[in-house]
C-alpha cells in the first residue's frame, strides 16, 4: 500500500494578511506513492515544479475541522450525489483563494483512498498537472495528517499565535475520552457533525449504538440515512430477528468453509483483491473452473444443498426501511449461518447469496449487514461474488478480442445468470478486454 508524505518548508510571507497565514507560509509538496500531488504548471514563471506555496492553516484546519468525517464517514450511493458529502472530503472546499490541489479523501475502514484532479487553481495562476487515485493504510493516514496539525500549530505558537480555532478545535479532538471518541466515530460515520447535534439527534446516535454493535453497527453507519436512523435500526433489528428464527440450515457449509483460506491481511488492505483471491479458491476447490452458475439449482448443486431448501432460505426479510441494506447474515449459537434478503429478482438473489457466502467463509461467526456502502467488507464481499459467479477465466475463454461490445456484455451476462454491470466491472477490472 502507498505511503503519503507532506513536505513542508517554512517560507518567509510578505504581504500576506492575518498572522495564522502569515506565520504558517511554506512550500508544500504532497506525494503518494510515486505520485506528487503538487506538480503544477506556474505559468507566470514558466516553469513545472513539485511543490505550491500556500499557508498551512487553511490546511490544517479543514483536516481538523473534518477530522471525524474523514477518518470515519464511508460512501455510498446516497452520498455520491450530496454536495455537502463532497465537501467535507475535499480539500478544494477550504483553498481560500490559495493553490490546494483538488484532492478528496474517503475512508474505507482499514484504507483510505485519494482521489485527486488536474485543473487550474483559480486565482492563482497555476494549473495542477496531475490526476489519479490510491490507496493508504487507514492508520498512517492519521498518523500522518495529525503530524501535519501538530506541525502548523507548534509553527504558530513560536510566533505566540495562541487560542486559534485551529487550536482550539484540536486540543478538543485530542482530548475525547473513549465513550466520546466511539460516539464521534458513529455519528461522523453516518454524516452528522458530533460538535453540532441538538440533544434529540444525539439520543438517536446513543440509541443506535445501544442496538446494534459489532460489524453490524458498523456497516449500518455507512448505509443509514440519519433522516431516518430509528426506522432504518428497526429494520435491521427485525431483519436479524426474522433470519435467525428461520429453523433451516444449510448442512454443508461447514464443509465448504475447510476448502478456503481467508488471507485476512489482504482483506485489510485490498478487500477486493481478497475477494476474487477466495472466490478462486472456492471454484477450484470445487473444480468448477470457468463454468457458469447461472441458476439457483446450479448454485444449490455445487454447495451440496437442494434448490427448494435455496430458496427456502434466501426467502425475503423486511427491508424497506433501510434502503442501502440489502440483507442480513446472522449466526444461531455462533455455529449455523441464517440469512435474510431484500426481495429481489433471482439474479440479484443469487448474488447476494454469494455475498452472504463470502461472509460466511471469511468471518464466521459474525453477525453483519450487505449493503450498497463502499466499506472494506462490502467491496470484498461483492468481488467474491462476481468472481464466484462469472468467473475471470471463464470470461477469458468467451472473448476471443480485445475489445467487447454491449451485445457481448449482454450475452455473458445471460450466460453467466448476472447483471450486465457485473460483466462489465469484471471486464473492466481484470483487463479482460
Amino acid at each position: 500500500m502507498q505511503k503519503l508524505k507532506f513536505e513542508i518548508d517554512w517560507v518567509d510571507a510578505e504581504r500576506i494578511n492575518g498572522p495564522e497565514l502569515s506565520a504558517t507560509w511554506a512550500s508544500l509538496r504532497i506525494c503518494a506513492g510515486d505520485s506528487v500531488i503538487t506538480r503544477v504548471l506556474d505559468e507566470r514563471a514558466k516553469t513545472v515544479r513539485e511543490c505550491v506555496y500556500v499557508p498551512l492553516y487553511p490546511l490544517a484546519e479543514w483536516l481538523a475541522t473534518n477530522w471525524w468525517f474523514l477518518t470515519q464517514e464511508i460512501n455510498n450511493p446516497k452520498k455520491e450525489d450530496d454536495p455537502d458529502f463532497h465537501r467535507r472530503h475535499a480539500l478544494s472546499a477550504s483553498r481560500e483563494g490559495y493553490a490546494f490541489p483538488d484532492l478528496e479523501v474517503f475512508s474505507a475502514g482499514g484504507w483510505t483512498r485519494l482521489a485527486w484532479k488536474r485543473g487550474v487553481s483559480p486565482w492563482t495562476k497555476v494549473e495542477f498537472l496531475d490526476q489519479g487515485e490510491t490507496q493508504i493504510d487507514s492508520g498512517e493516514f492519521r498518523d500522518t495528517c495529525a503530524g501535519v496539525v501538530d506541525q502548523v500549530i507548534r509553527r504558530l505558537v513560536s510566533f505566540d499565535i495562541e487560542e486559534t480555532f485551529l487550536q482550539e478545535e484540536w486540543t478538543a479532538i485530542q482530548a475525547v475520552d473513549k465513550d466520546e471518541s466511539e460516539f464521534c466515530e458513529i455519528a461522523a460515520g453516518l454524516g452528522l457533525d458530533p460538535y453540532a447535534l441538538d440533544e434529540a439527534k444525539r439520543a438517536l446516535v446513543l440509541e443506535l449504538a445501544e442496538k446494534l454493535s459489532g460489524a453490524v453497527l458498523e456497516e449500518a453507519v455507512a448505509a443509514l440515512d440519519p433522516q431516518t436512523l430509528r426506522e432504518g435500526c428497526s429494520t435491521i433489528t427485525d431483519a436479524i430477528a426474522g433470519a435467525k428464527s428461520n429453523g433451516l440450515l444449510l448442512k454443508h457449509l461447514g464443509l465448504i468453509k475447510q476448502k478456503v483460506c481467508p488471507d485476512e491481511e489482504a482483506a485489510r488492505l485490498h478487500p477486493w483483491t481478497a475477494g476474487y483471491d477466495l472466490a478462486r479458491q472456492l471454484r477450484k476447490a470445487l473444480e468448477l473452473d470457468g463454468t457458469p452458475l447461472a441458476t439457483m439449482p446450479q448454485l444449490a448443486e455445487v454447495i451440496g444443498e437442494t434448490p427448494e431448501l435455496l430458496d427456502r432460505v434466501t426467502k425475503p426479510v423486511g427491508l424497506q426501511g433501510a434502503t442501502l441494506v440489502d440483507g442480513v447474515i446472522a449466526w444461531k449459537d455462533n455455529q449455523s449461518p441464517t440469512f435474510g434478503f431484500r426481495l429481489l429478482g433471482e439474479r440479484s438473489r443469487r448474488f447476494h447469496f454469494c455475498r452472504a457466502l463470502a461472509e460466511v467463509l471469511a468471518s464466521p461467526g459474525t453477525d453483519t449487514l450487505l449493503t450498497r456502502a463502499n466499506s472494506e467488507r462490502q467491496q470484498q464481499n461483492r468481488a467474491f461474488a462476481a468472481e464466484f459467479l462469472a468467473p475471470w477465466s471463464g470470461l477469458q475463454e468467451r472473448i476471443p478480442g480485445r475489445t467487447v461490445d454491449g451485445d457481448q456484455i449482454d450475452e455473458l451476462a445471460d450466460e453467466f445468470g448476472v447483471s450486465s454491470r457485473v460483466i462489465e466491472h469484471q471486464v473492466q477490472n481484470h483487463r479482460v478486454a
